[in-house]
């Protein structure tokens, strides 16, 4: 169920760009692909239009998939900290920055504890995913996007 101030934030956030949130949903191993449907799930029922990055994609394309279906937010499902990543967070902010795209933003859900942590815009912990999370989310992106709109005035 959508909380009432939820359902303002994407009704703001709807006025001002004329669509949803859009966030594009990649996993860093094929270890994460277990989680893709529920989290997909979650973000879907939390108000964003998601679109999934093919399995085995690399950073490239999905960077150019995130810039093509005109994504607010790239999201990396890392939840293996052992695991050998196939795709790197380094790698999708290079992907990114080089296709001048750093107005992505870039997150991770995982652990609270992941390395790379420091190095994106957020982390949603997997054990507490939960909606209020998304409604979190959405009020980063209204934040992002009120300021970009400002300095355009």
């Amino acid at each position: 169920m959508t909380s009432p101030q939820l359902a303002s934030n994407l009704a703001k956030f709807a006025e001002m760009e004329g669509r949803h949130p859009r966030l594009l949903l990649a996993t860093a191993s094929s270890e994460e692909e277990t989680h893709h449907k529920h989290v997909a799930t979650l973000f879907a029922d939390g108000g964003f239009d998601v679109d999934v990055a093919p399995r085995q994609s690399d950073a490239q394309s999905i960077a150019l998939q995130a810039i093509d279906c005109d994504a607010d937010m790239l999201v990396l499902i890392r939840t293996s900290l052992s695991a050998s990543d196939r795709i790197s967070v380094a790698d999708l902010i290079s992907a990114l920055d080089a296709l001048d795209a750093e107005y992505i933003k870039l997150g991770i859900v995982g652990h609270a504890d992941d390395p790379a942590a420091g190095n994106v815009d957020f982390v949603c912990d997997l054990d507490h995913l939960k909606t209020t999370d998304c409604e979190a989310l959405i009020d980063y992106i209204l934040a992002v996007e009120e300021g970009r709109v400002a300095q355009h005035i």
